[in-house]
């Protein structure tokens, strides 16, 4: 079978010491067995190795469950994620211009629809290119200096039809306003969204196909993602 399409990683990197968002678990990888003592202990000549990954359930690129944001007795774990909300025609908007630590609303998301003739259909993915990964990856500000959505901007796109949505930043809240309006949103309407996304500037105002699936942790609140952009050639 041949694939048409260009596919684009849409995932950030794991490894040891990786950004985590403040008050999260750390990233640690460890050699567990090397092939030197796994040869000692065969002793026939082959050998394999194995590492150990210890990280969050919400790092580093990484889908949200209702149950992280919801206290709710009941309220979904991220197993319980349909998939068909993962695998989705998608749309990505530039919200590069907003100022770090501000928040944009409908009247924005409005506007970039507009510049690139797009709207926002049922069952869509809508991602945010925010710039924040290409600017800050890797510096302090990168976990606390990006924009964010306000109520009206999430409730407006979930009216619309969204079921998933992703930005490459580290929330879609903006870090200095804590009662988390966009993440309070998702929590009432049952609306996961994506978090520590990258290379969204590759598909700003296209439609695409976007796949992120979750692990499968049993009553996980979040899970990694390798997510990936199926342009159409």
């Amino acid at each position: 079978m041949q694939f048409n399409g260009r596919i684009i990683d849409l995932s950030q990197e794991i490894y040891q010491d990786m950004p985590v968002y403040p008050g999260h678990l750390k990233t640690v990888v460890w050699t567990h067995l090397s092939h030197e003592d796994c040869k000692r202990q065969l002793g026939t000549g082959f050998s394999y190795e194995t590492r150990g990954i210890m990280f969050c359930d919400h790092g580093p690129t990484h889908i949200d469950a209702v149950s992280h944001l919801s206290p709710a007795p009941g309220a979904p774990s991220v197993d319980m994620i349909p998939l068909e909300n993962c695998i989705t025609s998608a749309i990505c908007l530039d919200v590069s211009d907003i100022p770090q630590k501000t928040q944009f609303g409908r009247k924005k998301i409005e506007s970039e629809l507009k510049r690139w003739g797009l709207d926002i259909k049922q069952g869509d993915t809508i991602l945010f290119y925010t710039a924040q990964y290409d600017r800050y990856y890797g510096k302090p500000e990168y976990m606390t200096d990006y924009p964010g959505l306000d109520r009206e901007a999430t409730e407006y796109i979930i009216d619309k039809g969204c079921v998933n949505f992703g930005v490459d930043s580290a929330s879609p809240d903006m870090w200095y306003d804590k009662s988390y309006p966009c993440h309070s949103v998702c929590r009432e309407r049952n609306v996961t969204h994506v978090e520590n996304l990258c290379n969204l500037d590759k598909l700003i105002g296209k439609r695409f196909t976007f796949i992120g699936l979750p692990l499968k942790i049993r009553k996980g609140t979040g899970s990694p993602l390798r997510p990936v952009a199926i342009l159409a050639e």
